[in-house]
């Protein structure tokens, strides 16, 4: 009987003292997350431009908080460039479920067609980004979701998969969801 009873308290003991512990951590972690200041969100301008066949695109501009080079190093590997492009093209298509948001800026493109360019040898596919980025560079967004698509598949996306292009108003609603925008 009396081991039963020594039992019983030990594993009482080992509940209790993991009860208090998860319940240290949940209000350490709920009072870190209430202790943050709200900083907002980042602000971005957002620019109406006419394609010439009569179509809208958004383009968009942003204060860096770090250079571009920083961002998006020359020494990238051929899964960042993917991540890189994946989250642009979250701006302009229409999807299920979006994972991550990087605005699509001329400079990014810029930024990552040279970091392609050094290292072509390096990426299995850099044929297919260096099409996407000069698409991008000419405001040619006609083929956006089928590039969603590509780089998706390259990552083994199983959910997400790009089923149209967002609209001009679509695409600022999308963006304000996200960013502030300076008028």
């Amino acid at each position: 009987m009396k081991n039963i009873v020594k039992i019983s308290v030990g594993v009482f003991s080992s509940v209790l003292i993991l009860a208090v512990l998860s319940a240290g951590i949940y209000f350490y972690l709920a009072g870190s997350q209430q202790a943050k200041p709200d900083r907002g969100k980042e602000i971005l301008k957002v620019k109406e431009e006419s394609t010439p066949a009569g179509g809208k695109i958004i383009e968009v501009a942003e204060k860096r908080k770090e250079p571009i080079e920083k961002e998006f190093p020359m020494e990238m590997d051929e899964y960042e460039v993917q991540d890189a492009i994946h989250g642009m093209t979250h701006q302009k298509i229409i999807a299920d479920d979006k994972w991550g948001f990087i605005p699509l800026t001329k400079d990014r493109v810029e930024r990552l067609i040279s970091v392609v360019e050094k290292n072509e040898t390096n990426y299995e596919k850099s044929e297919l980004y260096m099409h996407i980025l000069n698409r991008w560079l000419k405001n040619n967004f006609s083929e956006i979701d089928k590039e969603h698509n590509e780089i998706w598949r390259l990552q083994e996306g199983n959910v997400g998969e790009a089923t149209g292009i967002m609209s001009a108003e679509e695409e600022k609603a999308f963006i304000e969801e996200h960013y502030e925008i300076e008028e």
